[in-house]
């Protein structure tokens, strides 16, 4: 089966045109992924909670409302973390199913997953980051594999001992013996100038580069089971090695995976896998302890007797409230606009008021003719660009705008394990855009003459989300500590790696 596993790799002309050929051989790690694809796209995985506002009691919200109980009462959103940690699973259990043997069919194996996923949902930037980030531990360990066995191997090289020293009748006899290994990169390196030095740290590294390009034709491109020239002999193949009569497992396998330098293509032992098990692992808990490590936080970004201002609902902006009131000891006024057409703020204010949080609610235009009474801005954030911008809910533009305009502090609250996007706003607003039923913007138990349904000359439109550019942006508030937006760029350097895909298409 390693053969064959081997021969379906190879054909990937592209990461995905040949995933699900190469997962039919087996069976129930595909019947996963494509039980998982269809609850995305049936939905499965929405939450309903934050904007049901038939799970709370009328009179809670103010049954005096009219508009209040005729609201949908199933607007629903993605569950992202546990959206996030299924896909999570389900690439562990790829990885830990499939037969393959390097780091360069790993690769490809991840990216032929990305575009599944966002071929299936791609208005969420969510399952692609998720992608992204396992990609950059599996880079991660292939390159720390490659740098262990560039530092045994020269802890093995052959040493060179000046025997001229160890003669009593030298001046030299009573320094200690010249030892060197060679070859001696630093004694090399030492012993040119200023300029070879720069030659050899920084011009080695772009051969290095052109080299793996070309690297087809290399011994190392072919799992070394080719000799180096004619001279040397041909190399004794290891065993475990795959079949040379077949296109092994070790050989570049889609158009990006050929670029990946000769040492991706190595085969890697069992400990390999379980060290990606592990950083798999560490995401999972990244994420569930996410909120936990934003609400510590809350003391000190809140203080007594401020006045926060939030636009519509949010779980995370919920719990650092909660803690800041609770766990803290603030004591604080809250005013939600209520984000309209869903009214999430309701629910927010809702939600609010049961833990004891003095509330006010008022409708979208009036966030302008509040700013003045507010202290700080809380936003949530659906999606965090390479930028430092923000995509956010539709009309939290608008909040950090007046914010801006009165010199108010508008502050991101979110968790970056998954919404951290290496992309950039190139499409404005319609970066991860998405349009929903207008049927909320029609008047349901409003006497009204207008008829906005059959009228042919009138568009009804409800966009999900809003650009928050990054100088409207203040702080960040997340599960990895505060930071301004200029700072997005350091963290994308961690999180992902810039060879892999921005969008899995």
């Amino acid at each position: 089966m390693r053969n064959i596993a081997g021969t379906f790799l190879s054909q990937m002309s592209s990461s995905a045109d040949h995933l699900r050929e190469y997962l039919s051989l087996w069976p129930k790690t595909l019947t996963d992924l494509d039980r998982f694809l269809l609850a995305l796209r049936l939905g499965e995985y929405n939450n309903p909670s934050l904007a049901t506002l038939a799970d709370l009691d009328n009179s809670t919200i103010g049954a005096g409302d009219g508009r209040v109980p005729n609201l949908p009462s199933r607007i629903k959103t993605i569950n992202r973390s546990t959206l996030a940690t299924k896909s999570l699973e389900l690439i562990r259990s790829v990885i830990g199913t499939t037969k393959w043997t390097t780091g360069a069919e790993l690769l490809t194996i991840l990216e032929g997953l990305g575009k599944e996923f966002h071929t299936a949902y791609s208005k969420d930037p969510c399952l692609s980051n998720i992608v992204r980030r396992v990609m950059n531990e599996i880079r991660k360990e292939v390159e720390s594999a490659y740098s262990a066995r560039q530092q045994s191997s020269n802890a093995n090289a052959p040493l060179s001992v000046n025997t001229a020293s160890l003669d009593p009748n030298t001046d030299s006899a009573l320094s200690p013996p010249n030892v060197s290994r060679v070859p001696s990169m630093t004694s090399a390196m030492f012993n040119q100038g200023a300029d070879d030095i720069k030659e050899l740290l920084y011009g080695a590294a772009e051969r290095f580069r052109s080299d793996s390009v070309v690297s087809g034709d290399s011994a190392d491109s072919r799992g070394g089971d080719e000799s180096g020239g004619k001279g040397n002999g041909k190399k004794k193949r290891d065993p475990k090695s795959p079949n040379r009569g077949q296109k092994s497992e070790s050989i570049a396998l889609s158009s990006r995976a050929k670029k990946l330098p000769p040492f991706y293509h190595v085969p890697n032992g069992k400990h390999f896998t379980n060290n990606i098990m592990e950083s798999i692992q560490e995401v999972l808990g990244e994420i569930d302890e996410s909120n936990k490590a934003i609400n510590d936080q809350a003391a000190l970004h809140i203080h007594s007797n401020a006045t926060i201002l939030t636009y519509s609902s949010s779980k995370t902006i919920l719990s650092f409230l909660i803690s800041a009131y609770h766990k803290s000891k603030r004591r604080f006024k809250v005013v939600v606009a209520e984000g309209a057409p869903h009214y999430g703020g309701h629910v927010m204010a809702a939600k609010l008021s049961q833990e004891g949080i003095p509330v006010t609610v008022i409708h979208d235009a009036a966030v302008s003719a509040m700013m003045p009474r507010v202290d700080c801005v809380l936003l949530p954030a659906h999606a965090v660009l390479a930028n430092g911008g923000v995509v956010g809910p539709s009309g939290s533009h608008l909040c950090a705008l007046a914010a801006k305009a009165n010199k108010v502090s508008t502050i991101v609250v979110s968790g970056l394990d998954f919404k951290l996007c290496p992309m950039y706003p190139h499409e404005g607003q319609d970066t991860f855009q998405d349009l929903i039923s207008p049927a909320v913007l029609l008047p349901k138990n409003i006497s009204t003459t207008i008829d906005f349904e059959n009228d042919s000359l009138v568009d009804l439109l409800s966009p999900v989300h809003d650009y928050i550019s990054p100088d409207l942006v203040t702080l960040f508030v997340t599960n990895i500590g505060g930071f301004e937006p200029s700072y997005v760029y350091r963290l994308l350097v961690e999180l992902y790696h810039p060879e892999d895909p921005v969008v899995f298409s």
